[in-house]
């Protein structure tokens, strides 16, 4: 199995960041897992940690622009495979 490390927010305005062990997702029937290469942290995840905004529990995972490579397909994805590069 897969191992997988998340940038962890523990909640509104803490600091630093922590990076720790995470579940490997399963994708859904219409998501694909992609397995990370490169995350920017972006306005978005640093407004989560000032202000605690779009997150509705914590601890939650931070980070939305990310590239790498398709890791899982649902079985109702159409149009990606397991080792396509994506971007989000």
């Amino acid at each position: 199995m897969a191992s997988n490390q998340a940038a962890w927010l523990d909640g509104k305005d803490v600091r630093p960041l922590a990076i720790r062990a995470a579940e490997m997702p399963e994708a859904g029937p219409h998501e694909v897992v992609v397995k990370n290469h490169a995350v920017a942290i972006n306005p978005l995840d640093w407004k989560m940690q000032d202000s605690g905004s779009y997150v509705g529990k914590f601890p939650t995972i931070i980070g939305t622009d990310i590239a790498g490579e398709i890791y899982a397909v649902g079985g109702e994805v159409k149009g990606f495979k397991k080792g396509h590069r994506v971007l989000a």
